[in-house]
Parts: structure tokens; C-alpha cells; sequence
């Protein structure tokens, strides 16, 4: 079995926490599954289609595809909250060095893989510099699910500025912003002004007002540690968590709002509970080398699987019958591919600031 120093050093070396780990009940299990399991559905939501199957159980598993990017935003300011509140340019650096890592550099490798496909096998993707340059600064058309890292690059900016410039009022700062943005969209009028813009930007600027409100409340859920406070209570908070999803889903007070897809206090909800139930994961049973292991190789390359998805079903669905007509199988084989090509990555890189091309 291994001491609980070399459980502690494996668990620093692989995941994104909160700050380093003393104990070994400090890791969320919970939470890295979560996460792999949204990088699943990011995926699904752009390559299956529902309508090729019948299978009960593979339309329950793909059935809460709206989740992915409301949590995977939420988690992204409950995992970085700390080290924005320490006001250590250092740590600051490195976490802008993470987010434009993958944002500037994929890119530029998929325009060079663009030229060289279309050269050999005389395709006509996109691979022009105009096009390098739109996708730079909006996050599409090159790799259109970039937009996701634009706002999240966007927002820490934000962020940061209030922290630094509102050092004992930025939760007030951030509050407003809330309200203004959930104002926006119940008024959509950040759906109206925006509609005028170009295909490649609309989202990319539109979703801004409706990521907003999951940063910050991902930030509020780490400033006060609500995850920690809660996790003495598995049992009640679970239930809790449980029942109120299941009463926004029926709630019709929140639905029939227009916008880009994230918008809503009903979706931000559902997902802040979504978090807590998978948060409360057992964490003091895992005690089993080889299973933490299995665990950290699942779900140490989610990010790598986000950037690589779109990219490798483009190169791919030419050749292979499943990845083109949307069925659930090619959706797994796009997802081992996109795994393998990151675990390879990351082997290589792993050294490097390159290791943030794939997790």
C-alpha cells in the first residue's frame, strides 16, 4: 500500500486543486469524475445524434448535455479562486500562461494540419491567415468551441482587475455584475445588441453575459469554501441538492428565455447542484492505489478532449461511417483518440508549458 506522502504527492501531481493537498480527504474524487464525465458530454453535445438510437440507457447518459459548459465554468473559478485572491503575480502569470497556452497554440497547429490535408489529399478546410486571425481574436471560426476559452480568458481578466482595484469589496463588485448580467438576459437586451454581429463573434461576445453569472458563482462557492462546509453533512446536503434540481427542472417560473444556450438562473442552479452532489463523492474510502490510479488516467486529460474534439471528427468523418452519421460509437472513438493523442502530449510536453496543449 502506499504511505499517505506518496498518495498526497500523486494526487498534487495530477489534478488542479485548490491549493496543495496536507490530507489525502482534501482531493475531490467526486469532481475529477465530474469533470471527465463533462468532457464526455462536450463531445456528445457536437457529434452524437440522438436520433440514432433507441438504447435507453445511452439516452440517459446523454441526456444532460446543456451541463457541460455551465459546470466546467463554474468548477473553472471554484478551482482558481485562491490563487486570484492571494494577489501573487506569480501564481496569476502561470494561470494566464495555462488559459493562452492552448488558446493561441492549437490554432496554429491546426492551420499547419489544415495545409498539409488539403494539399494531400486536395480537401478545402479552412487555412487561410485571415482566418488564423478571426479565430484569435473571437475563438472560432478555426476551432469554434474556443469561445469557451476566450470568455474564460476574458473573465479572469475581469476578475483580477476588481480583485486588485476593490481589494475589500469585490464580492460586492462582482454581486452587481450578477445582477446586471441576469438583468440582460431577462431583458435580453445582450441578445438584441449583439445580434448584428457576424456568426464568429455573436457567441463568443453574447455568451459573456451569461458566463458571467457561472464564474461568479463559482468564485462566491470558493471564496467561502461551501464545498468544505457542506461535505459534515453528506447525507442532508445530497438530498437537498437532489430535490431542489429536480424542482427547477419543473419550475416553469425560469423557462422560455431566449439567448445563446447558457443563459438563466434556472440552468446556473441546476448545475451549482449538479456540482454538490458529485462534490460529496466518499472521499476518505478511497484507499486503493490501483483504482486512484485508474482514476487519475480517466480524468487527468479532460481538457486536451475539449480542445481536440471538433478537429479530430473534421479529419475524421470522411473515413469513418460512424463519426459521420453522429452515432454513439464514433462519438467513443473520437473520445479514445482525442484521450490517446493527449496522453502522448502530455509524455512528451510533460516538462514543459506545452503540457497545457493537453491537460
Amino acid at each position: 500500500m502506499q504511505t499517505k506522502n506518496e498518495i498526497v504527492e500523486l494526487h498534487n501531481s495530477v489534478y488542479p486543486i485548490k491549493k496543495p493537498i496536507k490530507d489525502i480527504k482534501l482531493f475531490n474524487y467526486g469532481l475529477a469524475i465530474l469533470k471527465s464525465y463533462l468532457a464526455f458530454l462536450v463531445v456528445i453535445s457536437h457529434q452524437f445524434s440522438r436520433k440514432t438510437t433507441k438504447n435507453k440507457i445511452i439516452l440517459k447518459l446523454t441526456s444532460g448535455i446543456n451541463y457541460h459548459v455551465p459546470c466546467f465554468f463554474i468548477m473553472s473559478f471554484y478551482f482558481m479562486c485562491n490563487n486570484l485572491l492571494s494577489l501573487n503575480l506569480k501564481k496569476i502569470v502561470n494561470r494566464f500562461i495555462r488559459l493562452f497556452t492552448p488558446y493561441i497554440g492549437w490554432p496554429f497547429i491546426i492551420l499547419v494540419i489544415n495545409k498539409i490535408y488539403n494539399k494531400m489529399l486536395k480537401k478545402s478546410l479552412p487555412d487561410s491567415f485571415e482566418i488564423l486571425k478571426l479565430q484569435l481574436m473571437w475563438g472560432a471560426p478555426l476551432v469554434p468551441q474556443f469561445w469557451f476559452q476566450w470568455d474564460l480568458i476574458v473573465t479572469t481578466l475581469i476578475f483580477v482587475i476588481i480583485i486588485f482595484a476593490f481589494r475589500k469589496h469585490y464580492l460586492f463588485i462582482l454581486q452587481l455584475i450578477l445582477i446586471f448580467s441576469y438583468h440582460c438576459q431577462y431583458t435580453r437586451n445582450y441578445f438584441k445588441k449583439y445580434l448584428h454581429l457576424n456568426q464568429h463573434n455573436i457567441y463568443t461576445i453574447g455568451r459573456m453575459f451569461e458566463m458571467f453569472p457561472l464564474g461568479i458563482t463559482g468564485f462566491i462557492l470558493g471564496s467561502y469554501d461551501i464545498i468544505k462546509i457542506i461535505h459534515p453533512f453528506k447525507f442532508q446536503a445530497f438530498a437537498l441538492s437532489f430535490l431542489i434540481k429536480k424542482f427547477i427542472e419543473d419550475c416553469k417560473v425560469f423557462s422560455g428565455l431566449g439567448g445563446f444556450l447558457y443563459q438563466g438562473i434556472k440552468l446556473n442552479i441546476r448545475s451549482m447542484c449538479i456540482i454538490f452532489i458529485f462534490s460529496l463523492f466518499p472521499n476518505e474510502t478511497m484507499t486503493n492505489k490501483y483504482l486512484n490510479k485508474l482514476i487519475f488516467l480517466i480524468t487527468k486529460y479532460s481538457a486536451g478532449i475539449f480542445y481536440l474534439h471538433l478537429s479530430i471528427k473534421k479529419y475524421l468523418k470522411d473515413y469513418n461511417t460512424n463519426v459521420k452519421n453522429g452515432t454513439f460509437l464514433g462519438t467513443i472513438f473520437n473520445y479514445i483518440i482525442c484521450y490517446s493523442i493527449s496522453s502522448l502530449g502530455d509524455i512528451i510536453f510533460g516538462k514543459t508549458h506545452l503540457k497545457y496543449l493537453f491537460c
